[in-house]
This record gives C-alpha cells, structure tokens and sequence, in this order.
C-alpha cells in the first residue's frame, strides 16, 4: 500500500498517551508538514501556539473543566431537551472525574489559530490534518480536542494567557504524544453516498 495512504487509514485518535516528551525537532517536523497544506490564494493563515509545559497543559485542562462546570448549571433549565440531558451528562463525567479528560495527559499540545476571516477555517483544517497524519507516520498519536476548542474561543482569558490575539479564532486543539499503544483496527467505516454525474 502507498505509504501515505497507509498513514491515513492508521492514523487513530489516541487519549492514552507515555508520559515521555516530544522533542522539539519533531514538533517542529509536524509545523513544516502542516505548512504544506493547501490554503485558499496561499494566504496560510494559521499561527501555531504550542506547549509543552506540563503544569501550562494541566492549569488549561483545569480551566476547561470550570468553565463546562458553570455551563452545566445554566444548562440544567433546558435539560428536559433529550440531546441536552445527554451532553449535560457526557460533560458532567468529564468535569467530575480525577482524570485529565481533556487532554488525556498528553506532554504536548498543537493549537492552531487565525483571524476569523473567509476560508480560514477549512485552510487551518487542512494544516490540522496534515499534523494528524504525520504525527502517525512519526510513530506519534494524536486526538483533535473540539471541547477546547469551543473553551478557547469563548474565553479571552484563556487566548489571553496563551498569547493568542483576541481577533483569532482557535481552529484545532491537537493533544500530541507517543501513545502506550495504538489500536490495531481501526472502528468500521461507513460506505459513503457517492453521486457519480
């Protein structure tokens, strides 16, 4: 199989993850790769804000966690809402556990940022997937966090203690580190509907 090809159709999403460092050289690796995605007029608008400090990553995760807390209860008015009462449970879990279900103890996380203008949330998605897809190739895992992303574009303090401009939008919260194993199958894929014309 093309060895591009297999990196995609390997890469997984990894929430268990070695407490070993990602050196700098690799992240740095993955930067130049994610630089190569294509972009609308070439304007490669993404910046890269990352972090390898442990005790940043742990506050961030801690912070994350509070600001769901004080949602779920402005949620709890709405919760005779089905799909409501079932994410007001999902996040309750994750904000009440002992365990960093954010970002899942990751040593490294990636996130990429732009001003929000046109296009600029599918160029970052590219450069997003690009990370996702080396990170496989380099034996690393990987697991794009959404639930920080909706955090960081809500909260100015939180862009604001990341030296993130408050004009940006964060695009992808990439979680990075080598992972204690990868899955050996990847979960059953859908046939997708295809409209030949």
């Amino acid at each position: 199989m093309n060895e591009t090809i297999s990196s995609i159709k390997n890469r997984r999403s990894i929430r268990k993850f070695l407490p070993d460092p990602v050196p700098k050289e690799v992240i740095l690796e993955l930067i130049e790769a994610a630089k190569y995605a294509p972009s609308s007029h070439n304007r490669q608008p993404w910046n890269f804000t990352i972090i390898t400090d442990k005790a940043v990553i742990d506050g961030l995760s801690q912070d994350i966690r509070g600001w769901y807390d004080s949602l779920m209860n402005l949620s709890l008015p709405l919760s005779f809402i089905q799909e409501v009462r079932k994410s007001v449970r999902e996040m309750r879990k994750r904000v009440n556990s002992d365990q960093d279900l954010f970002f899942y103890n990751a040593p490294a996380l990636i996130i990429i940022h732009a001003p929000n203008k046109e296009f600029f949330c599918q160029d970052c998605s590219c450069a997003d997937e690009n990370i996702l897809i080396a990170a496989r190739s380099l034996g690393l895992g990987s697991c794009w966090i959404g639930f920080a992303d909706i955090v960081f574009n809500k909260g100015m303090k939180m862009k604001r203690k990341l030296h993130i401009p408050v004009n940006h939008r964060v695009m992808a919260t990439i979680a990075l580190g080598y992972p204690i194993k990868f899955p050996e199958n990847a979960l059953p894929r859908k046939e997708p509907k295809i409209d030949w014309i």
